[in-house]
C-alpha cells in the first residue's frame, strides 16, 4: 500500500472522515473542496503515523473556522474559549482518524492524534481546504506531511517454546495464566452525545439481546457465549468454540 497510497490520497481521506464526523453532529451536510493558501491565526493537531506509512501529519484549521464549528457542535449562544475549542478539535479529528483506519487502502497506517495548540498557517507547505456546511463556507483548512514506508523490520527470533518438546511446549504454555475478557458489545458516539450522558441515560450498543457475547484472549475472539448464574455470580456457558489452533494463536499473541 505504501507505493500506492500518495500523501494527497490521504488528506483528501483524512479531512473526508472531518467533514462526516461534524456533518453526524451538525445534522446537516458537510463537505471539503480544494481550497485557497491558507493564512493567518488557527489550531494545529499533529499526528504520528505508523504501520504502512511512517512519519507525521499536520492538520491546521483557521481560527475563526474552528470557533465557530465549536459554538455549534457544543450549542453555545456565546464565543466559546479556547479549551472548548481545543477539546472539539481533538475529539473531531480523533474521530476522523478513528474512521480512516479502519477502512480500505488505508487500514495498515495508524494515526495517533497529539494535543491541538494555537498556530499560525504561514510558512507551512500545505495542501488546502474549504470546509463548507451547508453550501456555505464555514472554515479553512490545511494539511502537511512527511512520511514514508518503514525500513522492513528484523526477523523476530523464534519462540522458545519450538525449542521444547512438544510435551513440554503444552506443560508450560498450560501453567501460563492469562487474562480472559468477556466483551458484550461497542459502540461509538459523537462528542455532543457522551456530554449528554447522565444518570439514567440509556446507551443504545447496536446489539440484539439473544446475540451471544465474546471471549477474548488479547484481542482474539476464542469463544461465544451466553449468560448464566454460577454460585450467585455471573458467568458465561460457552456455545460456539474457536479451532485448536485458533487458541494457541491467540496465547502466542
Amino acid at each position: 500500500m505504501a507505493d500506492t497510497l500518495s500523501v494527497r490520497d490521504y488528506a483528501d481521506a483524512l479531512v473526508t472522515e472531518l467533514a462526516t464526523a461534524i456533518e453526524a453532529i451538525l445534522g446537516g451536510p458537510v463537505a471539503a473542496t480544494a481550497g485557497e493558501t491558507a493564512a493567518g491565526p488557527g489550531w494545529v493537531v499533529t499526528f504520528a503515523v505508523s504501520g504502512d506509512l511512517t512519519g507525521t501529519k499536520s492538520a491546521w484549521m483557521d481560527q475563526a473556522g474552528s470557533a465557530a464549528i465549536a459554538k455549534r457542535v457544543m450549542g453555545m449562544d456565546d464565543e466559546p474559549d479556547a479549551a472548548v475549542v481545543a477539546d472539539m478539535l481533538s475529539e473531531m479529528w480523533q474521530q476522523a482518524a478513528g474512521a480512516l483506519v479502519m477502512k480500505d487502502p488505508y487500514t495498515g497506517v495508524k494515526l495517533a492524534a497529539g494535543a491541538p495548540s494555537a498556530a499560525d498557517a504561514a510558512d507551512r507547505p500545505l495542501i488546502t481546504y474549504a470546509l463548507n456546511a451547508d453550501a456555505a463556507p464555514i472554515a479553512r483548512l490545511s494539511l502537511t506531511a512527511a512520511i514514508e514506508a518503514p525500513q522492513p523490520k528484523p526477523v523476530a527470533p523464534a519462540s522458545p517454546l519450538a525449542s521444547l518438546p512438544q510435551s513440554a511446549s503444552l506443560d508450560v504454555v498450560l501453567d501460563i495464566d492469562l487474562p480472559l475478557v468477556v466483551r458484550f458489545g461497542r459502540t461509538q458516539m459523537t462528542l455532543k452525545t457522551l456530554a449528554a450522558l447522565g444518570p439514567g441515560s440509556i446507551v443504545d450498543m447496536g446489539r440484539s439481546p439473544d446475540a451471544p457475547l465474546e471471549m477474548l484472549v488479547g484481542e482474539q475472539v476464542i469463544a461465544r457465549g451466553e449468560v448464566v448464574i454460577v454460585g450467585g455470580n455471573y458467568g458465561v456457558r460457552i456455545t460456539d468454540l474457536a479451532s485448536p489452533a485458533d487458541r494457541v494463536r491467540a496465547l502466542e499473541g
